[in-house]
Order: C-alpha cells, then structure tokens, then sequence
C-alpha cells in the first residue's frame, strides 16, 4: 500500500503545477559608475563567486551589470544581499533590476 502512495502523491504535484523547475533567468541590475566604489570587475567578481551564477557581463555603456543565474539555486535577493553585503550597495543605480527568462539565442 506505501508503494502505491509515493506514484499518488508525485501525480497530485504535477496535476497542482507547484512543482518547481530549474530555470536560467537574466537579471539585469543598474549600477551607478559614477560611485567611486563601483569598479566593474569587483562587481563581477563578487557575483560570479555565488552560487548558482551561470555568467555576469558587465555592460558599461548601458551601466548594468547583466546575470544569468539558476533559479533553483539563488534569486534576485540572494544576489543583490550579495553585493550589499561586499560593501557595495551604493553602487546600485536608481532604476529598478529587472528579472526575466533567458532570452533565446539569436541565429
């Protein structure tokens, strides 16, 4: 009876749609470049090393910092408490971060 139990419950998840998938998303933080703080390869630095971060491209033109990160490993809070934590919350820009499915690669 245990065994059949386990199938029932798997079934009930799926049919609810709370079960959770990995999932690659962009986040997109602005940064202030204007700060005296805010040096681009330390911001890169501190969030390639958390977990779950797949790349980060600092794009200074558009003054961001886009990251790719797994979803069932960090989030957008994770990583900004990240770069707070480093000391560099001033850095942060004005507009707000936005997240976002990874967009598809174009050919």
């Amino acid at each position: 009876m245990n065994l059949l139990r386990l199938p029932i419950a798997a079934l009930a998840l799926l049919a609810s749609g709370s079960v959770a998938f990995a999932e690659p998303r962009q986040l997109t933080i602005p940064i202030d470049f204007s700060c005296p703080i805010s040096e681009p390869p330390l911001i890169e630095f501190v969030l390639s090393r958390q977990e779950g971060v797949i790349s980060v491209e600092m794009l200074v033109d558009d003054e961001v910092a886009v990251v790719i990160f797994e979803n069932m490993q960090t989030d957008m809070e994770t990583l900004v408490a990240a770069l707070i934590d480093a000391g560099l919350g001033e850095m942060l820009g004005a507009q707000p971060i936005t997240e976002a499915p990874v967009p598809e690669p174009t050919t």
